[in-house]
């Protein structure tokens, strides 16, 4: 019996190690984060110590003064940002499309603009909303305006893809924080960079990339402890998620199919889209994965009888309407009837066997995407995510980091 009770102990502290593990796999991109972890502590101070004895090897970003040499410099900058008074953090900042790019970001910051809705809600997940000194339209106007309700009074500097460059000059931010792609670096960091003014790209909305991207908005914003606090809530649903499906043989996972817009059902995700990784998250295999095309190559379009003949088990959009100011469904039921009653998408089995289901992007391309991997994952697996329910998460986050009260209607079926 003394054995068995150990037994069982072991087991949940390992299983907590796991979690834990699994919680933190991501690497902060910012230099100084010698050893490659979530974070930077002394053990990167250490690390480069041991680089320069000659012990350890080089990595990708323990040059943390950015100066071509591992030296004291580095060592010096680490113990900077551990006890905040660095003068600047260098990021290595995602992108889905081009080459990674290196942005130094003068400290502290205070004033910032935000161009998009993604991120507006991450400023908001991280008590910043003091910060904003400036929006794009997109932000405040039509649906969005009641969601982000404290921001309406702040001055706006037009579209988050066509800003109004002059407005952003005159506000003197010390930092914008715009979309991944758009607008071009033309339009935006080669017109601002002559005032001083830097440009942070980040989506918060990739499941592969959005933990290291909220962990360095927290360096950058001095909000850390509300980074890790959002992490950890968001990863306690996706880690469960990940240990119920593990051991699902790559067989036995349901054929799923994407349709990027209700407007196009041939438009779809493929390897590397935000549709792709929450699919495979979910334990579903797209059908799409390894296609090519469209923006980035990752939004092919494909032939209905392609469709047909791969036969997908399981149909979802991921923009569909709806939202957080939408009161009825009536919208995505007319949404999902015409995917059901399609002559070519009818002859699958997805729609045969009523496994079809819509999402808002509300839930799929926000920093709450972990809310609708949470749906997809009930409709994937409903007798192992029983338990699992992705509008009560819905709801604590709304309440806990958006601080507005839970409406609204984001899916089909409900």
């Amino acid at each position: 019996m003394k054995r068995l009770i150990f037994a069982l102990i072991l087991l949940q502290c390992v299983t907590g190690a796991i979690l834990s593990v699994n919680a933190a796999k991501y690497t902060l991109a910012i230099f100084g984060n010698a050893n490659m972890d979530a974070i930077i502590d002394e053990q990167d101070v250490s690390y480069v110590k041991d680089i320069i004895d000659g012990t350890k090897p080089i990595t990708e970003l323990a040059d943390a003064n950015q100066d071509g040499k591992i030296d004291e410099g580095d060592v010096e900058q680490i113990q900077r940002i551990i006890n905040g008074s660095e003068n600047y953090i260098i990021l290595k900042t995602f992108t889905i499309y081009d080459k990674a790019k290196i942005v130094r970001v003068p400290m502290p910051v205070s004033k910032i603009v935000i161009l998009n809705l993604a991120s507006a809600e991450a400023i908001r997940c991280l008590n910043a909303v003091d910060m904003v000194i400036g929006v794009g339209t997109s932000v405040v106007e039509g649906a969005n305006k009641e969601f982000f309700g404290d921001l309406s009074d702040r001055p706006t500097v037009g579209k988050w893809s066509e800003p109004d460059v002059e407005s952003i000059i005159r506000l003197r931010p010390d930092v914008v924080i715009a979309d991944l792609r758009f607008p071009d670096t033309q339009l935006l960091e080669d017109k601002l960079n002559a005032s001083g003014t830097v440009v942070v790209r980040m989506g918060f909305t990739y499941p592969d990339y959005f933990q290291s991207e909220m962990m360095a908005l927290g360096y950058i914003l001095n909000r850390k402890s509300e980074a890790k606090d959002l992490i950890d809530f968001a990863y306690r649903y996706v880690d469960l998620i990940e240990g119920r499906i593990a051991s699902v043989p790559a067989d036995m996972r349901p054929r799923v199919y994407a349709i990027y817009s209700p407007s196009d059902f041939w438009k779809t995700g493929s390897n590397g889209s935000i549709v792709d990784m929450l699919c495979g998250l979910a334990g579903g295999w797209n059908i799409a994965h390894d296609l090519k095309g469209g923006t980035g190559g990752m939004y092919p379009t494909v032939d209905p009888e392609w469709v047909i003949k791969e036969n997908p088990e399981i149909i979802f959009t991921w923009s569909s309407p709806g939202g957080y100011t939408v009161s009825n469904d009536t919208e995505m039921m007319n949404v999902w009837n015409s995917i059901v009653k399609s002559p070519e998408l009818s002859q699958v089995n997805a729609v045969k066997n009523n496994r079809v289901y819509l999402l808002t992007t509300e839930i799929t391309s926000r920093p709450r995407w972990f809310v609708g991997l949470a749906y997809l994952a009930k409709w994937f697996y409903p007798d192992n995510f029983k338990d699992l329910d992705p509008e009560t998460i819905h709801k604590e986050y709304l309440e806990r980091y958006q601080k507005v009260r839970y409406q609204g209607i984001f899916t089909y079926p409900a």
